[in-house]
């Protein structure tokens, strides 16, 4: 995949998903936490078919939205 698409792929599934995580960490419960990290493990997923390197990338990217949630 060239990279503009992979990145505006990303770049859209990163918007997505911090769009569901609406609350601050101390409004969040365990059923909330769950279900992300369960909706970036999917997307991961599907990053994952297309190779390692992007599997990667998009595995950090989330990641690092949960970090900045769980960082308050």
């Amino acid at each position: 995949m060239e990279h503009s698409k992979l990145f505006y792929n990303v770049c859209n599934d990163l918007w997505a998903f911090a769009k569901t995580l609406d609350k601050s960490k101390s409004e969040m419960n365990d059923e909330d936490w769950e279900k992300a990290i369960a909706e970036m493990e999917r997307l991961t997923e599907k990053y994952k078919t297309l190779g390692d390197k992007e599997y990667e990338l998009a595995s950090k990217l989330l990641l690092e939205i949960l970090n900045y949630i769980e960082k308050g």
